[in-house]
C-alpha cells in the first residue's frame, strides 16, 4: 500500500510539475522569427511594457559590394544607415492573451511605415500591416528559423 501511495504521489508530482512549467511558458512571441518570404530574421524582444523587433538576418547582407543600406528611406538623411540591426517593428502593446496591438513596421524595400497588429497563433506568428484600419492590410506567416540563419 505504501507503493502505491509513493507511486501516486511521484505521479502528482510529475503532472503538477508539467502544469507550472506550461504556466510558465511565455506567451509572448519573443526570440527570432523567419518571415514569410524568407529574406529575414527579426528578433522580437521587450522595451519598455511593449514589443520592438529588429532585423538579425537577412539573405541578401551584401549588396552593391557593400552592406546593405536602407537605401528606399524617404529621408535622405536615414538612406546611408545599415540595414543590418535596424528595427522594424514597435510600439506593440498586449490587449489579449495572444494579440497585441497598436504598432508600427517598417518596410525597407519600399521605404513606407505600417500600422500593425500581431497574434501568436501555436508556433505561428500572424503580422498583420495595414494603412488605416486593419481590413486595408495585408497579413504575413512567421515561423521560428530552423539552422543556418545566424547573424548578418
Amino acid at each position: 500500500m505504501h507503493r502505491l501511495a509513493a507511486c501516486l504521489a511521484l505521479i502528482g508530482l510529475a503532472l503538477g510539475a508539467e502544469a507550472a512549467a506550461q504556466t510558465a511558458a511565455p506567451t509572448a512571441p519573443l526570440g527570432r522569427w523567419l518571415t514569410e518570404s524568407k529574406r529575414g530574421v527579426i528578433e522580437i524582444y521587450p522595451c519598455a511594457d511593449k514589443l520592438c523587433g529588429k532585423l538579425v538576418w537577412m539573405i541578401e547582407p551584401v549588396r552593391h559590394g557593400a552592406p546593405a543600406v536602407d537605401e528606399q528611406n524617404p529621408d535622405p538623411a536615414l538612406r546611408q544607415r545599415p540595414l543590418c540591426g535596424l528595427a522594424l517593428l514597435g510600439g506593440f502593446h498586449q490587449n489579449e492573451p495572444q494579440h497585441w496591438d497598436d504598432g508600427w513596421i517598417y518596410d525597407p524595400d519600399s521605404g513606407k511605415t505600417y500600422r500593425a497588429t500581431i497574434t501568436l497563433d501555436g508556433k505561428v506568428l500572424e503580422l498583420r500591416g495595414y494603412v488605416g484600419i486593419p481590413l486595408f492590410g495585408e497579413t504575413q506567416s512567421w515561423t521560428r528559423p530552423g539552422a543556418g540563419y545566424g547573424s548578418c
